[in-house]
């Protein structure tokens, strides 16, 4: 008798352990508001890295044309949507002494910078840095090897 009131105790222990993890779960319900604040919650992916990387110069300038513009507007919004940091490299034709093509390079790629960060880039995601003439993308002389070489490179 003693054993079947044992095996009795143990089934009505077993059926109340069941009985309260039973009660501890609770079942979520997911109502429409619910689902579209989850859904306007996730994030457009980021637009796609700009094709072009070079903004060009007019001969003795670091004014940003239209064309350089539109290709910066691009490169601010990948900038701002994926928090790249990036380099701006100045560069010039082969006119001019080595310290002003320095110098010009330099107002080339700050122009980039200045621009970016007006568009919402963080500065801090930008450096510059300025080669002057050293490294040109054509090495032929004439006003269309020039021009290539008249450049801000983002890299």
């Amino acid at each position: 008798m003693k054993l079947k009131s044992m095996k009795l105790a143990l089934v009505a222990l077993a059926a109340a352990s069941m009985m309260f993890a039973g009660c501890a779960k609770k079942e979520v319900v997911e109502t429409s508001s619910s689902s579209s604040a989850s859904t306007s919650a996730v994030a457009a992916p980021a637009p796609a890295k700009p094709a072009e990387s070079s903004v060009y110069f007019a001969f003795d300038s670091s004014a940003l044309d239209a064309s350089a513009q539109a290709t910066l507007d691009a490169y601010a919004e990948w900038l701002k949507a994926t928090g790249t940091n990036v380099t701006v490299e100045g560069n010039c034709d082969e006119r001019g002494s080595r310290e002003y093509n320095l110098a010009l390079g330099q107002r080339r790629a700050d122009s980039v910078r200045d621009y970016l960060v007006s568009h919402g880039v963080a500065a801090g995601q930008i450096g510059t840095v300025s080669y002057g003439e050293e490294k040109p993308v054509c090495t032929a002389s004439g006003e269309a090897c020039w021009a290539q070489n008249r450049r801000a490179d983002i890299k």
